[in-house]
């Protein structure tokens, strides 16, 4: 009987959750986690990588990286990928535990041709992969907010919102919907909606 009990609270408990985006101090702390993650992923592998307070100088980053494993040809990209990597790990860390069906990481995004509705896609063409999206328990198509990380390359100064191609890359986020403005989240900016 008890058993039958705690079984028939646990699926009340499911259904509870199943119906809601995250409150404003829920999405205001998961913002706050992902720029922590941000920093965190960017401070960590810049120091995994050059050691402690250096980065890599500008004028090296279209340059290929002189390392033994590596995932891209220029330090640019190389670096992009590795925090990347890091800023999602932690992230799926510590939204499991507070926002475990509320956010997906790198989903793929298309408008339906017919319903001109937002569906999951396997499909590259005609599709977008924002890096990370919070949406409504369980169903990742109703899309709360969308976040697009970017990380600078070694002690780049440049402001990414001045780059013609990210610019265009969020203003796309913003026809797939959701209830804010699309946010670029930067070690150096924190989280920036324009």
């Amino acid at each position: 009987m008890l058993e039958k009990t705690l079984q028939v609270t646990q699926s009340i408990q499911g259904f509870l959750t199943v119906t809601k985006f995250l409150d404003e101090a829920q999405k205001k702390h998961a913002e706050d986690l992902i720029v922590a993650c941000v920093k965190e992923a960017h401070f960590k592998v810049e120091e995994e990588l050059f050691g402690k307070g250096k980065s890599l100088p500008a004028s090296d980053c279209n340059k290929p990286p002189a390392v033994e494993k590596k995932l891209a040809p220029t330090w640019r990209r190389h670096l992009g990928l590795l925090k990347h990597a890091a800023a999602f790990a932690c992230i799926q860390e510590r939204f499991s535990e507070e926002f475990p069906n509320n956010f997906s990481v790198e989903p793929r995004y298309r408008k339906d041709d017919l319903t001109k509705e937002v569906i999951l896609t396997d499909r590259m063409a005609g599709s977008l992969r924002p890096d990370l999206v919070l949406h409504f328990t369980r169903n990742a198509t109703r899309i709360q907010c969308i976040y697009e990380l970017k990380f600078p390359c070694g002690d780049e100064k440049k402001d990414p919102w001045s780059i013609a191609e990210v610019d265009k890359q969020m203003r796309s986020y913003a026809d797939l919907g959701g209830a804010c403005k699309p946010a670029l989240v930067t070690p150096q900016m924190g989280l920036d909606r324009r």
